[in-house]
């Protein structure tokens, strides 16, 4: 006689009701089992979350760290002036040291191609006209300086006001009518701010009298660099341009010749600080330690990754096997207890099958229901103990959908392998024997 499969849950739901206790240690076995691979999984998750986190966070640190030493260099440099000359390219170097001043020239309107053209590693352009001169009405000897305000370089506006003029020059423009007198020849003529000197036969206010430098500037005279063309007679030329290197790296700084050399072909570039150099090697300096920074953490996280999966490796077959024991161990018992309910039922007509089938729904039901509660519990320890913030996006991220499914299809598997044994063993009982035993 056959009978449905809901005759043979109807058993498996008696037999559940009446042997509470064992159905539940099963039970529970699986939920530990499923709840804690589930942890495990997801703490190692959290844990390559986190890594990537700080990694982020570091990183972000250190490009923080190195803009402002970028900062910080940049504004050592600018209050020490300007540290490249452009000037014409056949500029004699032998000459250039003697005079102290380019004697070739270039046109007004070069420095304004630099400012329009595709500048990247200069900034702070001064153009100028420079010459020793004697300066008759005082019977002494100068350096004659034409300035005019800074070029704005024009792929650089972080640098510039809305109306393009620069936050903070290096060189201020000379008002109309005045001049700037050096340290030295102001103390050896005695001149003073706001009195009127004679040069070439124009008359100029001295606007302000620089600070003692220990270079030729000490003996400058500046004035606007029209007023110089026309004294010098050089009608809108200048003999150089003054400007101030902004490369990162040693790598950079044949860069500045070739963006000068393409807009300018006639032009070459005068490196005269000795600071150009080191100041590009320290920050690649510090990028390199930065680097290793990032390294380090990488590597420190990594190790602690490697100890969590090695831990893993011995808890989750610990889980699994001890789950699978136990189950395997309850149906036993189960089996050895209602040997003789089992021998009844086989005298009544139940085929073996029938009765593997019924221990193996009973296991089959543990499962499912272990699977269901192991997964709702696993999933909120092993976020609730991840130790990355509860947010949306980390959640997201956590949970991988592979995770609750695989969770839910291994424990009625596992617990319908745990009790195959078993489930044979009470198959292959002899109803005969057991009768006669009773």
């Amino acid at each position: 006689m056959k009978r449905g499969i809901m005759k043979h849950w109807n058993i498996v739901v008696y037999e559940i009701k009446h042997r509470r206790l064992g159905f539940c240690a099963g039970l529970l076995s699986l939920t530990a089992a499923t709840a804690g691979a589930l942890i495990i999984v997801l703490q190692l998750r959290a844990h390559d979350l986190s890594t990537e986190n700080i990694v982020i966070e570091t990183e972000k640190n250190l490009r923080s760290e190195m803009t402002q030493l970028e900062n910080r260099y940049r504004r050592i440099m600018r209050d020490m002036g300007h540290n490249v000359l452009i000037m014409n390219k056949e500029q004699d170097m032998a000459e250039f040291r003697r005079l102290g001043h380019p004697d070739t020239y270039m046109d007004y309107d070069d420095v304004w191609k630099l400012a329009h053209g595709d500048l990247t590693t200069l900034n702070h352009l001064l153009p100028v006209l420079q010459k020793r001169i004697f300066w008759e009405e005082q019977e002494t000897g100068i350096m004659l300086s034409g300035i005019s305000g800074q070029v704005p370089v024009f792929t650089k506006p972080e640098f510039l006001t809305e109306d393009h003029q620069y936050r903070s020059p290096i060189v201020r423009r000379i008002p109309d009518g005045m001049a700037n007198l050096g340290a030295e020849i102001a103390v050896a003529l005695n001149l003073r701010p706001g009195e009127t000197i004679t040069l070439a036969g124009r008359e100029f206010v001295i606007n302000r009298i620089h600070a003692r430098r220990g270079s030729d500037d000490d003996f400058t005279v500046s004035i606007p660099l029209q007023d110089a063309q026309e004294i010098l007679g050089k009608e809108n030329r200048i003999n150089g341009i003054f400007a101030l290197e902004c490369v990162c790296s040693l790598d950079d700084l044949g860069k500045i010749h070739t963006e000068v050399e393409a807009i300018l072909p006639h032009a070459k570039v005068y490196e005269f600080s000795s600071l150009i150099a080191p100041r590009a090697k320290v920050r690649q300096q510090a990028a390199e330690a930065h680097r290793r920074v990032v390294a380090s953490v990488l590597q420190q996280r990594d190790e602690m990754r490697r100890d969590k999966e090695r831990r893993a490796a011995v808890l989750l077959p610990l889980l699994f096997s001890g789950a699978a024991l136990w189950i395997m161990l309850t149906i036993f018992a189960n089996v050895r207890e209602r040997r003789g309910e089992i021998g009844i039922l086989r005298a009544l007509g139940f085929l073996r099958r029938e009765i593997l089938a019924i221990f193996l729904l009973k296991a089959l039901l543990m499962g499912v229901i272990g699977g269901f509660a192991g997964c709702a519990l696993g999933l909120y320890g092993g976020i609730v103990w991840s130790g990355v913030a509860i947010t949306k996006a980390n959640v997201l991220t956590l949970l991988d959908p592979v995770m609750p499914v695989a969770a839910l299809l291994a424990a009625p598997a596992l617990a319908c392998l745990a009790s195959v044994i078993p489930a044979l063993a009470a198959a292959h009982i002899d109803p005969a024997k057991i009768l006669a035993e009773d």
